[in-house]
């Protein structure tokens, strides 16, 4: 059935506009990669190179001068660290990914969600190199691969889906409050602190225990570091609640910013 004149023609879902701007969503992944590295003489190097000089000095505070008694501390850190970066690094850059791209949003129509899409992909492309090289480690170290690995994927999948959904809530903050990127780094800075990433939830006191089962980083450090440093899959009740967050926290970010998209250009200057 023909439309009626002067009617305003329906832009498809957004999933499916997605879909038909992959083309660009890929060269946005491809140029936020090259431009991270550009002049850099290491370049793709740094990915790594940056998680494990963190590693090293954690490493040897927490083994050496502090002393957790953790059997193969450095498999067990890589892994909790591993986790909280997939996270932390993603919603950090991804949170200016609106703002950034603004010269090109006020001159052309592309769906917005593209990004702050790319800059997760990007991101995860990271961290695919470096959950590789924690497969590796632990090969150096002897923890043996058990079938519990081939959760793994999910696993990530799971972390890919909060990463971007907090990335998109993050991204709608910061087009009307550019302080945002602040809050952000340093949210995530003091959540690193209750977080299981350099210690084991057996360390933290009964007393503490509820208020640090709030902590949702916790459900996803838990699920990921199970199957790599335990050899085994998460509970069901930790992998299901980080699912769960996971779920929230996209349908949240994906429902905010579809909704707030089209105010976009009227505060980016």
């Amino acid at each position: 059935m023909s439309s009626t004149r002067g009617e305003t023609p329906q832009r498809p879902g957004h999933l499916r506009e997605l879909f038909e701007y992959r083309g660009l969503v890929l060269n946005l992944t491809r140029v936020e990669l090259k431009l991270r590295y550009r002049n850099s003489v290491l370049g793709f190097l740094w990915t790594v190179l940056n998680p494990l000089f963190t590693l090293l000095i954690l490493a040897v505070v927490f083994s050496k001068i502090i002393r957790f008694d953790i059997p193969d501390y450095p498999v067990f850190l890589f892994a909790g660290l591993t986790s909280w970066l997939m996270v932390q690094q993603t919603v950090t850059i991804a949170t200016a990914s609106v703002v950034n791209n603004q010269a090109l949003i006020r001159r052309v129509y592309v769906p917005k969600l593209a990004f702050p899409l790319s800059n997760v992909l990007a991101r995860f492309a990271d961290h695919l190199i470096l959950s590789a090289v924690l497969l590796a480690a632990m090969a150096v170290f002897g923890r043996p691969w058990t079938w519990a690995l081939l959760l793994l994927p999910v696993v990530i999948v799971i972390h890919f889906a909060f990463a971007l959904g907090l990335s998109l809530l993050a991204a709608v903050a910061d087009v009307r409050v550019r302080d945002i990127q602040h809050v952000v780094a340093i949210g995530f800075q003091a959540l690193f602190y209750v977080t299981p990433v350099f210690y084991s939830s057996d360390f933290v006191p009964e007393k503490y225990r509820t208020l640090f089962l709030a902590n949702p980083f916790y459900y996803f450090v838990e699920s990921f570091r199970a199957p790599v440093y335990g050899g085994a899959l998460p509970s069901w009740g930790v992998l299901g609640t980080a699912a769960l967050l996971a779920a929230a926290a996209l349908a949240a970010g994906s429902l905010i910013f579809i909704r707030k998209e089209k105010d976009f250009v009227f505060h980016l200057s």
